[in-house]
């Protein structure tokens, strides 16, 4: 078992290759945004393709568009994307629709979000602020100057084999395995984290069937895993540690 750094130095280079292309963003939208206190910035300008999964109406007039990005943008979601928007990415048009929340009403007096909503299973970009709603904890693209339609290129080599995933005992008190069903050719990331965001451990398998991992220093409670490989999300899931 070794720890590494390598899924964080792909974040790193995947966050500024997206950040280094010349963008343009609307800023003057967040004098529109409810409660902009509450988001943290990364990128004031990125941009992120992917396929419409649903769109939400919020009272305050926004629409939460959830996004199953693309694999080159699978870095941009953190650990309460997958737990509590299943594995999307939240995309936020501001006052796009009605507005039935008193106090989000002046947010949105005298502007009319002129922003293109797509349909469910639309392929779109989508660019705007790169940002963590610090209320929910997960990222989102927020606030959005412009979604458009963009076609599906393909991705990789459509043969390759994805492993499934047995992670076991769970719960666990000393040790989780994480089992393969067949031994990755190319490197296999795992990163865990608590229920609140926080990375608890990265780790890596290449050319092996399982890893084991010692949780005897985890405080007890539930652990959310995350699998990507060749850039890709290739499962995830929770376990529970009870010392």
């Amino acid at each position: 078992m070794k720890y590494i750094s390598l899924a964080a130095l792909f974040f790193c280079f995947s966050f500024s290759n997206n950040s280094a292309k010349a963008q343009t963003c609307d800023q003057t939208l967040w004098n529109h945004v409810y409660h902009n206190y509450r988001l943290i910035v990364h990128d004031s300008c990125i941009s992120a393709t992917g396929t419409v999964y649903s769109l939400i109406y919020e009272a305050d007039g926004d629409i939460h568009i959830r996004l199953t990005v693309d694999p080159a943008y699978t870095y941009m979601l953190n650990s309460s994307n997958y737990s509590g928007e299943l594995g999307k990415l939240i995309i936020e048009p501001v006052c796009a629709t009605s507005i039935t929340q008193a106090d989000a009403v002046s947010a949105c007096v005298g502007f009319s979000n002129s922003v293109f909503i797509p349909a469910v299973g639309e392929h779109v970009k989508c660019t705007g602020d790169y940002v963590t709603d610090n209320d929910h904890g997960w990222n989102e693209i927020h606030p959005v100057t412009s979604i458009e339609i963009v076609p599906i290129t393909a991705v990789g080599n459509t043969s390759i084999i994805i492993p499934e995933v047995s992670v076991f005992p769970n719960p666990s008190s000393d040790f989780v395995n994480f089992k393969l069903s067949e031994k990755p050719s190319s490197p296999v990331y795992i990163s865990i984290s608590d229920e609140s965001g926080r990375l608890a451990g990265q780790y890596q398998m290449l050319e092996m069937l399982n890893l084991k991992i010692n949780c005897k220093y985890l405080p007890s409670g539930k652990y959310f895993y995350y699998l990507s490989q060749n850039s890709r999300h290739i499962g995830g899931g929770n376990f529970v540690v009870a010392h």
